[in-house]
């Protein structure tokens, strides 16, 4: 590798820049903890495996799973590590970005190699995903490795790729996209990108035949949950790869204005272009990616900017070195602000969110704990942080990133059911047949991805699982505990495990809890009516009682009463039911009804029991002094 210039005291702002981003930005990555899981059953000695016992490829980065549990083996915090190095590579995606610059550019244009290294070092995205304990920088560097020595026509090209596939299989795609760029470039059979991707490919048996062996096959079992091709999906990559480009990729500039003179462009630099129109078009038919901060675009954030950069080297080359001088700093600046500033507002809200999260599931996990000391199995379709909370405990992941049989063996698709999940396979007959003892939706109650939905149209889910809920405080800035719930089973799962109401019915719910959610109860009493006219008897006890809470809400008790006595006479294990009629029973001071109600919380949710008597005090204090 070349070495690093003289003026190299123009990488310390660039890293500085960098570090005092990733710092404000630190956080663990809810999908890290996945990885994390299978490290510590690794080290507990059950193997490489997400629940003990079955041995599945739930995660697409062997690689750095295997250095995790090295680390792990050593005595060294794997988690702490894990973010350690990935800023370190993000810093390494720093270095490399100026020495493919350096290689690319036109030597009368050496000061243009520093804008795409400060374009990189302000990249919000970079520093947002580097410590946040994935793979992500740490194969965004091997990949641009390859690429380099790729330009340099460099043996070592073998080692980058070896490592790279390692980490991720799109490894194997940077070889792929190589191989047809320098049969474009050089117009014969690309000898080099064969000869060394073939190297690779041979070093590479004793990792795919240890994959072959212990998990049945070569390809990731995320391949299988993820793998499907439709216009959603197009369109999904579409507003994916748009946003980057409004936020970073200065709405194409960088891909437009070498096309003015594509002819006169170096051989390097045609190469660069090329590779970065051909995996952006990977990330478009992809779909883009679930995580949404520009993840995929980190192998390509150093490229955009080189190719900015040359752009504007190219435009300004026949003037005079003061006015380009001029145009570097004017140009230079107005880029590296917009890079800040264009994805500011988004990355942040990301970080926030995804921090209150990973804390939230963390939480809730160790309340279960809590409250239930026996050897449970959940199913929930977000399992990073709950579940490394719970290893030893069997956790079904519903969108099959960690279950072969829902990944490899989903379920008919439901017509007519719509989601904004990326992720859409399901198999609620099976998993209902492993009658999990508790089962979480990501946004709680409401059913939001595609396998929750189908979830509420079986009859066996809705007969034998309710509700139980925990109180505890995520965010700071909040001062009181907002109320978690998972669905707990109550009664043995028999017959219904196929979806069998109308797809409507879930559609006109999920609105209503959407209209709920937002404090809008009279709409929300409109759309469960409206789920009610489709729905088949008996009618889902949560639908009837979302609606008795409107009536509540809306100061409507006599409907409200109505509806809740209809609820507990139909099933007496929904706790909310009790709970909302004990508040009331307190209120009008009717103690018998006080007893009943409460026995049935205390039997139900004993821990949640202080709670309710807390917030029946703080009700009743209220209406005292209204009065």
């Amino acid at each position: 590798m070349k070495k690093i210039p003289r003026n190299s005291i123009f990488f310390i702002p660039a890293i500085l820049l960098y570090s005092f981003l990733a710092y404000t930005l630190r956080f663990v990555q809810d999908d890290s903890y996945i990885t994390y899981r299978y490290v510590a059953n690794f080290l507990n000695g059950h193997g490489l495996v997400y629940n003990i016992g079955e041995r599945v490829e739930g995660f697409t980065n062997f690689g750095w799973t295997i250095y995790l549990c090295l680390v792990g083996a050593l005595g060294f915090d794997y988690i702490l590590v894990s973010q350690l190095t990935g800023f370190l590579f993000g810093g390494g995606v720093i270095v490399l970005t100026y020495l493919i610059a350096d290689f690319v550019i036109d030597t009368k244009g050496k000061w243009f190699v520093w804008l795409p290294v400060y374009l990189v070092a302000a990249n919000m995205s970079l520093a947002y995903w580097s410590p946040a304990g994935l793979e992500t920088a740490a194969f965004a560097f091997f990949a641009m490795l390859i690429l380099y020595w790729f330009l340099k026509r460099s043996h070592w090209m073998i080692f980058s790729l070896l490592i790279a596939v390692w980490i991720r299989p799109e490894g194997a795609l940077v070889a792929l996209i190589l191989l047809v760029v320098e049969a474009i470039t050089e117009r014969r059979l690309p000898r080099f990108t064969i000869t060394y991707s073939a190297v690779a490919f041979i070093l590479s048996l004793p990792y795919l035949g240890f994959k072959l062996s212990y998990y049945g096959s070569i390809l990731p079992n995320p391949f299988y949950a993820k793998t499907g091709f439709d216009t959603e999906q197009l369109l999904s990559g579409l507003e994916y790869t748009s946003r980057f480009m409004s936020h970073y990729g200065f709405w194409g500039i960088g891909l437009v204005i070498p096309l003015f003179f594509f002819r006169h462009l170096s051989s390097a630099l045609k190469s660069l272009w090329l590779v970065v129109v051909f995996y952006t078009a990977y990330i478009v038919l992809v779909g883009g990616d679930v995580l949404k901060v520009h993840r995929f675009f980190l192998p390509l954030f150093g490229l955009y900017g080189i190719l900015i950069a040359a752009s504007i080297w190219y435009l300004c080359r026949r003037t005079v070195r003061k006015t380009q001088y001029m145009i570097l700093v004017l140009t230079g600046g107005t880029l590296l602000a917009l890079t800040l500033i264009l994805p500011g507002e988004y990355v942040r809200n990301y970080n926030v969110r995804e921090k209150i999260f990973t804390k939230k599931m963390g939480m809730l996990a160790g309340k279960l704990k809590e409250s239930d000391n026996t050897n449970f199995s959940v199913a929930l379709s977000t399992i990073g942080r709950f579940g490394y909370e719970l290893i030893g405990h069997d956790i079904i992941d519903m969108l099959g990133l960690t279950d072969s049989a829902i990944a490899r063996h989903p379920g008919k698709p439901v017509p007519g059911l719509t989601s904004t999940w990326k992720e859409r396979k399901q198999n609620v007959s099976y998993l209902l047949q492993r009658a999990p003892d508790y089962i979480y939706f990501s946004t709680g109650i409401k059913p939001s991805a595609p396998a929750e939905q189908a979830l509420v149209l079986c009859p066996a889910f809705q007969q034998s699982y309710r509700t139980v809920g925990w109180s505890f405080v995520v965010d700071s800035a909040l001062t009181s505990g907002r109320y978690f719930v998972a669905f707990k089973r109550m009664r043995p799962v028999n017959k219904g495990t196929e979806p069998s109401y109308p797809v409507e019915f879930v559609q006109l719910y999920k609105k209503g809890l959407d209209s709920f959610s937002r404090g809008k109860y009279a709409d929300a009493i409109t759309w469960f009516n409206r789920a009610l006219k489709v729905s088949p008897k008996p009618y889902y006890i949560y639908l009837v009682y979302y609606k008795a809470f409107c009536h509540l809400q809306l100061k409507q008790d006599k409907e409200a009463i109505k509806l809740l006595n209809w609820v507990l006479q139909q099933d007496s294990l929904v706790v909310e039911a009790h709970r909302d009629m004990y508040t009331m029973a307190a209120m009008n001071n009717d103690r018998n009804k006080m007893i009943l109600h409460r026995k049935w919380l205390q039997k139900l949710v004993p821990w949640y029991l202080p709670r309710i008597d807390s917030l029946t005090n703080q009700i009743i204090a209220r209406a005292r002094k209204k009065r």
